[in-house]
């Protein structure tokens, strides 16, 4: 016991002399960065696949995200969710395009950065934004078409999007209209309509569409369902017009439909990739100030068909965003 308390006394005299060598007390650890992902669609195939990278990418930063909006296509319910965000000082916050600017402009007072995916907003300043170049898609798109049909064919376009509101639809028929201009056979858009990321709402408006005497030889669906709900809408009619059907996203209905002949060819894009970089992008900015040199970051585009169904993804998965 004496034994004890002597050995006792002799350290706290070498820890005051500044001789001892006792353990220092642990650094304390540094909380880590919050970034909020705020989906359009929290449950839906293709943003799961948003959510897989930036899980990944917040497991390999060690951060903190959070995925959090509605199952169903809603814009206000996008905002409660941002606007949460920026009452609890996020470090940064992603998502899709379709909000306004000035919620943007918001983050920017508060220093909290925004990384936009799958579509830009007209005249807002977010760190950048991760989308498809919608000329190319046009592009691809109607390279394909003049395949089957040739280029003096007259094409009689029906177009479907998420919602006719969105920036995102609009600029994407913009750029169907620039593009397909160059047909020489001339085109015409003969009806345009919105599923609300809906498959039954768009076989629904689909079987509207097709109860007119539209003369349409090619449907080109541009949100993930539309292509399903098109085929599904086709079959109900017992239509027996020759269609071209195009779809965008890689779901798995979709290239099952591709693998039957139903659907032509779908423009696929990585999800994946839009999760992962942009949680890249958000800690490189705020741990280091590195801001992107593009304002925009174009995303890598395929048209998946029977040719390359069983080979695309993993050219897609090897494909790497140009975000230097």
């Amino acid at each position: 016991m004496r034994k004890k308390r002597l050995c006792g006394i002799v350290c706290l005299c070498l820890v005051l002399s500044g001789g001892c060598s006792a353990a220092e007390p642990k650094e304390e650890k540094k909380s880590s960065q919050y970034f909020l992902f705020a989906t359009p669609l929290s449950t839906h195939t293709l943003w799961q696949k948003a959510r897989e990278g930036m899980q990944d990418a917040c497991t390999e930063l060690e951060v903190h995200c959070d995925w959090k909006g509605p199952i169903k296509i809603s814009t206000d319910d996008m905002v409660d969710v941002i606007n949460t965000g920026l009452l609890k000082k996020a470090d940064g916050i992603i998502t899709q395009g379709v909000i306004s600017k000035e919620l943007i402009q918001k983050g920017n007072d508060k220093g909290i950065p925004f990384v936009l995916v799958d579509s830009p907003v007209e005249g807002s300043s977010p760190l950048t934004t991760i989308s498809k170049d919608f000329d190319e898609q046009a592009r691809l798109l109607l390279a394909d078409i003049e395949e089957k049909l040739g280029k003096n064919k007259m094409l009689r376009i029906g177009i479907q999007v998420s919602d006719l509101s969105f920036d995102l639809a609009r600029d994407q028929i913009a750029s169907i209209e620039a593009v397909f201009a160059q047909h020489p056979g001339g085109f015409e858009i003969v009806a345009k309509s919105e599923s609300r990321s809906d498959q039954l709402t768009s076989r629904n408006e689909w079987i509207k569409v097709l109860q007119k005497d539209t003369g349409m030889n090619v449907s080109i669906n541009l949100a993930g369902e539309n292509a399903i709900g098109f085929v599904d809408a086709s079959e109900y009619m017992d239509n027996r017009d020759t269609i071209l059907v195009y779809g965008v996203d890689d779901m798995k209905e979709t290239l099952e439909l591709i693998r039957e002949g139903k659907v032509e060819g779908s423009i696929v894009t990585s999800f994946y990739q839009y999760g992962y970089e942009s949680v890249h992008i958000l800690y490189d900015y705020v741990t280091r100030g590195v801001r992107p040199e593009k304002e925009r970051i174009p995303s890598y585009l395929v048209l998946v068909n029977r040719k390359n169904l069983n080979t695309y993804a993993s050219a897609l998965q090897k494909e790497k965003m140009h975000v230097e």
